[in-house]
Formats: C-alpha cells, sequence, structure tokens
C-alpha cells in the first residue's frame, strides 16, 4: 500500500517493482481481457481507477495542475552560493485514453515540465506543460485524441499527419534554450526562466535533418557542442539513423544519415572524442503488432544486439555493427576512447527491462531485467566483436548518470539510481572500484542529478540532488540534497513541497550563467 501511496514513480525501478504493470496482451489487440473503464457517454474528465490503466494512478500517477510557489520552504543548510536551475521532465496525461487504449503505457504522457530556481539559498518551483502540437489539439478538443504509444493507425483522424511527440523524456539546456526531449519527434524550445513554450517543434533553424531526436544529447566539453542523433528518422519504422552535431550557439555543421540492421530502439548513444557509438537493442518495432493496434516495441531476444561505431565528422563510410552479448542496456554512465579502442559504461540487464512492453518469445523475467553497470570495449580498427564486463556487481539499479561536464572524456565518478529494498542513489568511483549509497529512510527517490559545487569545480566535486516522495505522508515530495564530500552524513538539506510534485523520468542541472536573463534571488 505504501508503494501506491508514494507518489509517481517513473523510473525503471517502479517499473520493475510494479507486478500489476504491463502493456497486456489484451490491451494492446492481441487477446485477453481489457481493462474496464467508465464509457465516454459525456464530455467529462474520469480518469481510470485501476492503475494498471493509463493515467491510472501507478506508477506514473497524475498531476495535471500548472503551478508556481515563490520561496519554498528550506531546510537544513542550503548552500548559499549555488546559483542554477534544476529542471526535470516527466509524462503526465492531460486526457484519459478511451476505453480501448487504456492499456497505453504510461510513458505516453504528455510532458511536463518543472524548475527549482535555487539562488542565495532562495528556491521558487514553476512548472508549465510542453505545448507542442498534441497537446495543443487535445487542449482545444477537451479529450484524448491519440492511441497507443507509438502507433499513428490509433489516433483520432482529426489529427492524421501531425506531430505525436509528447516532450516527456529529458530537457537540456544548450545554447541559452531549454530543450524538451522524446525520441520519437523533434525537441520543444521552452523558456528556461518562465517554462513558456517558444518552439513546438525546434529544429535548430531547419537543419535538422531527422524527423526524430534522442532525448539523450551529448555535450562537448572540449567544445561545447551539441551531438545528437535521431532513430526512424526518414520515417515511420525506417532503419535510417541521422547523427548530427551543432556548434555552441547550435549551429548544425555536421550531419550524416546511416543505416541500422532492422528498426529498433535506441534510447541512448556514446560519444567520444574521436567516434559516435550506437547501439541497437533487441527491443524491436514491430509492424504486425502496431497493424493489431498495439504499441511500437516488441522485446525479440532471437535478435542481436549491436553496437554501431563510426568515427565523428565522417561521411558515414566507415560505420561498423559489432555484435556481442545480448544485454539490454539503455542509458549511458559514460565513454571515451584511447586511439581506436573504444570504452563505454551502460546500466542494463540480460533481458527485457521494460515489461510493459510486450516479448515475443518468453514472458518478462526481472531476474535477466536487473540491471547493473555494464562495460563496453571495442577496437575499431581490429576487433570482430564487443566485450562486455560487469562492474559494481555488488549494486544494482538503473538511470545512469555521470557529472555531465565529462561526457566524451575518461572519467571517475558515476551515479546509478539503487534497486531494491535498500533503494538510493549509489556513488560509484571507477579508480578504487568502490561504491557508496546514499538513501533517505522512508523515502522513494527519483533520478538524481549531479551538482558541481562551481562551475569549475573538479570532477564529482559537489552534490547529488532529485526528489524524494515520502511513503509516510501520502508522497508528498522533498528536494533532498546530498554532498558528497559526506554522503555519510545524511541529506545536506531539502526542500519541503506542500504537495506532491509532478513525476519525472530525467532532470538536468544549469549553472545560472548560462541561463539568458538570469538574476539572483
Amino acid at each position: 500500500m505504501a508503494d501506491k501511496m508514494a507518489g509517481p514513480r517513473l523510473d525503471r525501478r517502479g517499473f520493475m517493482g510494479a507486478t500489476t504493470l504491463g502493456t497486456g496482451v489484451a490491451l494492446i489487440g492481441l487477446g485477453g481481457t481489457a481493462l474496464a473503464q467508465a464509457p465516454a457517454t459525456s464530455g467529462q474528465v474520469d480518469f481510470p481507477d485501476d492503475p494498471r490503466a493509463f493515467g491510472g494512478g501507478a506508477p506514473s500517477g497524475r498531476n495535471r495542475t500548472e503551478m508556481s510557489l515563490h520561496d519554498c520552504e528550506v531546510e537544513g543548510d542550503w548552500p548559499v552560493d549555488l546559483d542554477g536551475a534544476f529542471y526535470r521532465v516527466g509524462p503526465d496525461p492531460q486526457y484519459p485514453k478511451q476505453a480501448q487504449y487504456a492499456g497505453d503505457i504510461p510513458f505516453d504522457g504528455e510532458g511536463h515540465v518543472s524548475m527549482f530556481r535555487i539562488a542565495n539559498g532562495h528556491v521558487d518551483y514553476r512548472t508549465r506543460y510542453a505545448r507542442n502540437a498534441r497537446f495543443v489539439a487535445q487542449e482545444q478538443a477537451r479529450r484524448s485524441l491519440f492511441g497507443m504509444y507509438r502507433n499513428p493507425s490509433t489516433d483520432d483522424p482529426s489529427v492524421a499527419g501531425l506531430n505525436r511527440g509528447t516532450a516527456n523524456t529529458q530537457l537540456f539546456l544548450h545554447h541559452g534554450k531549454l530543450l524538451v526531449f522524446k525520441e520519437d519527434a523533434p525537441p520543444v524550445h521552452m523558456d528556461p526562466l518562465t517554462l513558456e513554450t517558444i518552439d513546438p517543434e525546434y529544429t535548430f533553424g531547419g537543419r535538422l535533418e531527422s524527423q526524430t531526436h534522442t532525448a539523450h544529447p551529448k555535450i562537448d566539453p572540449a567544445t561545447g557542442g551539441l551531438i545528437g542523433f535521431g532513430y526512424e528518422a526518414t520515417g515511420f519504422l525506417s532503419r535510417h539513423v541521422n547523427v548530427y552535431e551543432a556548434d555552441r550557439n547550435g549551429a548544425i555543421f555536421w550531419s550524416v544519415t546511416v543505416e541500422a540492421p532492422y528498426a529498433g530502439m535506441m534510447h541512448d548513444f556514446c560519444v567520444t572524442q574521436d567516434y559516435i557509438v550506437l547501439y541497437l537493442t533487441n527491443m524491436a518495432a514491430d509492424a504486425a503488432q502496431i497493424a493489431a493496434g498495439g504499441v511500437h516495441f516488441r522485446y525479440d531476444s532471437s535478435l542481436p544486439c549491436y553496437l554501431g561505431v563510426m568515427r565523428r565528422g565522417g561521411d558515414g563510410s566507415d560505420l561498423k555493427w559489432f555484435t556481442g552479448p545480448n544485454l539490454f542496456c539503455t542509458h549511458v554512465m559514460g565513454g571515451w576512447n584511447d586511439g581506436t579502442k573504444i570504452t563505454v559504461d551502460w546500466d542494463g540487464g540480460e533481458g527485457n527491462q521494460f515489461p510493459f512492453f510486450p516479448s515475443l518469445h518468453e514472458p518478462w523475467d526481472p531476474v535477466k531485467g536487473t540491471g547493473y553497470i555494464r562495460r563496453f570495449t571495442v577496437d575499431f580498427a581490429h576487433s570482430d566483436s564487443f566485450q562486455s564486463e560487469t562492474l559494481f556487481p555488488e549494486i544494482q539499479g538503473v538511470l545512469s548518470r555521470q557529472d555531465d561536464r565529462f561526457h566524451t572524456l575518461p572519467y571517475r565518478w558515476g551515479f546509478l539510481q539503487v534497486t531494491g529494498p535498500n533503494g538510493g542513489w549509489a556513488i560509484l568511483d571507477h579508480q578504487t572500484g568502490t561504491s557508496k549509497i546514499a538513501s533517505v529512510p522512508g523515502y522513494q527517490l527519483s533520478e538524481m542529478t549531479f551538482v558541481p559545487r562551481s562551475p569549475d569545480a573538479p570532477e564529482g566535486d559537489g552534490y547529488l540532488i532529485g526528489l524524494g516522495s515520502s511513503m509516510a505522508e501520502a508522497g508528498r515530495s522533498d528536494l533532498i540534497l546530498f554532498d558528497l564530500a559526506n554522503i555519510e552524513a545524511g541529506p545536506r538539506a531539502r526542500v519541503k513541497m506542500p504537495y506532491r510534485c509532478v513525476g519525472q523520468v530525467h532532470g538536468f542541472w544549469a549553472n545560472a550563467r548560462d541561463i539568458p536573463g538570469a538574476t539572483s534571488a
């Protein structure tokens, strides 16, 4: 009961711990018994009570309220010199689905962005939806117009051909713009201070050649540039992958389109100083399932996973697809290259980590889905396959992160959201091979983000920040800050929110000096 009342949990820890979840074979048009939902007999907004149904309350919950709170209640020793914004985004259903789509996955909710603006010990909170084409169309119709996840054939005819993107997965501040991502559409540009939507379909001045955009671009610390990619780049179910690089001002100067072995999920990727590293998991796009009214993906353990490597800045003709262990990896912790030798660290399991997507050959196995840090190594010039080893086997978790200032470079410190009964935030020291866990008794923690103590602080010198949900208070939220210099002391400070905050998938920290118009509170 405490788990259900603990509030929005959009990380995989919540999904993998919820036995009631799953897309449900019945609910994707492939047989079985559908979830019950009130018939659409009027225009009233009526979300289902069943927590398994879309918007039913677990694990994603729903908030639907755009809010502002000036001067939040702050407790403890909040660093007065911390000046910036902690941004978060997650799916927050705008409307309940029609009854036949009640089994849609929680990740299909509309993107709700929140911001904690922090300066001089003051913390202000603001949330706004990303008002893209999908959101505006439903707002005008006052009902849901979109069917199953990434399946346009299930949409209302009035939105045929409309951008289906939800902007609900991750967000970055780059070239002065807050860009909000969902991997099946271009990003949404929002004002980084007001969170008002500026451009519902941002294409870098028309230079973005892909119809899609990853939720996990990388920033090169050496140049300040942004590197991104999109799969199914040239159209629905296409095998094309577009990779681009933009300078620190957002001008795309390199773009190349290559072809993957099959159309499938490529959620994250790695960028080193010399290479682009793509990863194709065996969560394959399933045309037959889509035609039957189901969701976009189905896990196919018989398909190989591929590591695709090519040089940055080239024409893509040197792309090599390496096979190796079939590991379901989704989030990069860090990666680098030493000459032609490439190292990439991910979190991932031996099987399907997304139980809400159906499996083709076997039922979902929570043991095989358990995440560990997997280190992939490959020699671009000499290898025939990539190798994998498990790091920190004592730590199970998901949603790996690093000090974002060390994208593309060798790094020491990694962070992981720990799953299991003693969950928390793991701090992993790759130099010594040791680990620590920061936890808050009585709280469920969402994904953390690293915040440098100062913009020029050494790697790993700073804080971990993230939201915690109080299990004893129906999910009331605290923004929790740990000082990495003294994890053992517990949280250094927290912001005590008077309510359960909007849920999230990912978050991002931006220093005030990078936010146009930011002034100290």
